[in-house]
This record gives C-alpha cells, sequence and structure tokens, in this order.
C-alpha cells in the first residue's frame, strides 16, 4: 500500500500539471494579453498556484488513474477534464475565466493623488493592473501608489 504512494504522487502531479498548464496557457493568451497585462508566463503560472491544493489533487488523480478497479471512468473524467481546461484556448471562454478567477469590478481606488472607480483586472507581487471605464487595456499601478476601498 505505502508504496504506492509516491507512485501515485508523482503521476498524479504530471497529470494534475497537465490541466494546471493548459487553463494557464489559454488565460495568457485570452485574459492577460487581452488587456494589455504584460507578465511573464512563469510569474503568472507560480503566484497562482494552490500549493496544497495540488499536493492533495495529485494522490487523489494519481491513485485514482492507477489504482481504481474501474479506472476507465476515471480516465474518461479525466479527459473531460482535459477538454475543459483546453476550452480556455477560445477567446471568449478564456476571457470569462479570468473574468471569474481576478476580476474585481467597480472597486473604488486611489492612485497618483487620483480617486476612481475601476476594475481590478488583476494584483500581482508589487503592482495592480486596473481598467477604468472606456479604455480596453490595463493601467499599471505599483502597489506603493494604490489605495483600495472596497
Amino acid at each position: 500500500m505505502f508504496a504506492r504512494l509516491p507512485t501515485a504522487f508523482i503521476f498524479g502531479s504530471i497529470f494534475i500539471l497537465i490541466l494546471d498548464f493548459l487553463l494557464f496557457v489559454g488565460l495568457k493568451l485570452n485574459y492577460f494579453d487581452y488587456y494589455g497585462i504584460n507578465l511573464y508566463f512563469n510569474r503568472l503560472f507560480t503566484d497562482n498556484q494552490p500549493y496544497l491544493l495540488l499536493l492533495v489533487l495529485s494522490f487523489i488523480v494519481g491513485y485514482l488513474m492507477l489504482y481504481l478497479k474501474n479506472e476507465k471512468l476515471f480516465h474518461r473524467f479525466y479527459i473531460l477534464l482535459l477538454l475543459l481546461c483546453a476550452s480556455t484556448f477560445y477567446p471568449s471562454i478564456g476571457q470569462a475565466v479570468g473574468e471569474i478567477l481576478f476580476i474585481q469590478k467597480d472597486q473604488k481606488v486611489h492612485f497618483y493623488d487620483t480617486n476612481a472607480t475601476a476594475d481590478i483586472l488583476y494584483a500581482s507581487r508589487d503592482a495592480f493592473y486596473i481598467k477604468k471605464r472606456g479604455f480596453r487595456h490595463a493601467i499599471k499601478i505599483d502597489k506603493k501608489e494604490f489605495t483600495h476601498y472596497p
């Protein structure tokens, strides 16, 4: 039983990271690039990983893929998940998923001696990316210069 755990973890982490990678490539292409948020993919990918959840899911998915009695049912489920994650390559789906995950609509913000109501598109390590009404692309604002009033 315990000899199966490392194997399940290794295979599970590969399968989970494939799903995760596809999701974030689609988000990079259709959400971040659409709004002009210029971040390196590696930074974007690593900053948004729920590591504890990935650890747990790696064990579960690996074990179900390798040792489940009726593994074909789970294989079909995994293929469905693969297609769902790859669907973010379609612009409308990728943009909608990005908005669900990252956007904060109609926030009162203060930056560079300006008060405004804007959408916070993404909060990175050192900056906020906001979009004011009438603009398509994001405005990058350093966290030192930014105040958010929820």
